[in-house]
């Protein structure tokens, strides 16, 4: 443009007007490529203030400090997420007597061995990491040389037998940010029980958002689990979930909340929804194998009749409760182990560090997170979301359907089996099998 202006001065535009209108391109140009230099950054940084005299020093609270060593971030971590030097991370950690050293736990052997084998139980898939991340949540740090000798001392079959395992193909996952995209999903091995697990996982961060098993497949329960979650982590920006009419109110809240048009709920096969069916193959060597087992063994033996109503109904009162608990600690475990492939920095430090970093950035879920106004949102969606008025299908049509069950206690039969019987009570080595006995006799006492 300058080359065809400064061709036009004198023939096609009067000198004077040319070159004023050369300076202008000029301008634009030089302006253009200085902001093309001038690198966008993005993520949290800690601001500098100005404190009486002397040169600007950088805001840090004590809450932030406290909030990242909690999720057990090192010194250059924290640097690195503040956008600050470790030497600074030092000093801010001397001046709020916050002690970061990474101090292991002192115990004997035979102590360390006492706490893996009631970590372990009787289910030989669970790994040392999962040992190492089950401890780690309860506060207590150790060398991952001492956890996986204890294991080999504790247990050398089962240490045999996961290391002949084969180990899944890893396939390539892209996602912008956490809360980009959720998988959630529905886990039938105890369906034959009448016990399904819904599970909810962010795809950046592998981060367990929900997790709980229940005597049906509803929507309504789906939904439930899933505010709870958005509650705790916030709102994601797509779900990705199977046709199941399970799914149907996480969904709908989802095209009220994003807009309809945005592919804020994506359904498709469950073999395709990658994360989700990862977090099952751990889950059912964490967990559910060792309950599939012992439903089959009570079977077999002929204590329990899964048609049997009154046998389903004292099995979910002891079970269900005891197989949430063991849900409960394999989320706290999973969310703190350290993965391989990413530094060995755990699901909550991707999801906390990945949020930080993208501060500032066009992307809705993040965004959502540091928004204030996001719970009105929430509500306002919640309150307009009503299945009735919309033509979804309703719960009783979910495409895998678990009969409820016909048998029932009264309310002071209830109460007073539950001051008879405590569901998580018991010898643990029994695994519940004399506390559903119990129940058993308890019933069949009362002449139901």
């Amino acid at each position: 443009m300058e080359r065809c202006l400064r061709w036009s001065r004198g023939r096609l535009l009067r000198e004077q007007d040319a070159d004023d209108l050369i300076a202008c391109v000029v301008d634009l140009i030089s302006e253009v490529n200085n902001r093309q230099q001038v690198p966008t950054t993005y993520g949290y940084r800690a601001p500098l203030v100005q404190v009486g005299r002397g040169p600007p020093s950088y805001e840090i609270t004590r809450e932030q400090l406290i909030f990242l060593v909690h999720l057990d971030f090192n010194v250059k971590q924290i640097a690195d997420i503040l956008h600050v030097s470790k030497a600074t991370i030092k000093r801010r950690l001397r001046y709020f007597q916050l002690n970061r050293a990474r101090r292991y736990a002192v115990y004997s052997n035979q102590e360390l061995d006492n706490m893996v084998r009631t970590i372990v139980g009787v289910n030989d898939q669970i790994g040392p990491e999962s040992v190492r991340a089950q401890l780690r949540a309860q506060g207590v740090r150790v060398q991952r040389r001492r956890v996986r000798d204890s294991m080999i001392r504790t247990n050398p079959q089962g240490a045999a037998l996961r290391a002949m395992s084969q180990r899944l193909q890893r396939r390539t996952y892209r996602v912008a940010g956490p809360n980009s995209l959720w998988h959630i999903d529905g886990n039938h091995k105890l369906i034959n029980w009448r016990i399904v697990i819904h599970g909810g996982i962010d795809g950046f961060s592998r981060a367990i958002v929900f997790l709980k098993a229940s005597n049906n497949n509803r929507s309504s329960t789906v939904m439930g689990l899933y505010t709870e979650a958005i509650r705790t982590f916030g709102v994601p920006s797509r779900v990705r979930c199977d046709h199941g009419g399970e799914n149907n109110d996480v969904c709908l809240f989802m095209d009220i909340f994003r807009g309809s048009s945005t592919g804020s709920s994506i359904r498709g096969r469950s073999t395709h929804n990658q994360r989700i069916e990862r977090l099952w193959r751990d889950l059912w060597n964490g967990i559910t194998n060792t309950y599939h087992s012992l439903f089959h063994l009570f079977t077999s033996e002929g204590t329990l009749d899964p048609d049997n109503e009154m046998h389903i109904w004292a099995l979910h009162y002891i079970y269900l409760p005891r197989i949430n608990r063991d849900l409960e600690l394999f989320s706290n475990r999973w969310n703190n182990h350290g993965i391989r492939t990413e530094g060995h920095r755990t699901p909550l430090q991707i999801f906390v560090q990945g949020s930080l970093s993208l501060q500032g950035q066009p992307l809705r879920a993040v965004v959502d997170i540091f928004a204030v106004q996001g719970t009105d949102d929430i509500a306002a969606a919640q309150e307009e979301h009503r299945p009735m008025e919309t033509g979804l299908p309703q719960d009783d049509r979910n495409d895998v359907d678990i009969q409820e069950t016909l048998f029932a206690l009264d309310s002071d039969q209830l109460q007073q089996l539950s001051l008879t019987v405590d569901p998580m009570g018991g010898v643990r080595g029994e695994l519940g099998m004399d506390l559903y006995l119990e129940t058993l006799a308890f019933i069949r006492s009362l002449g139901v």
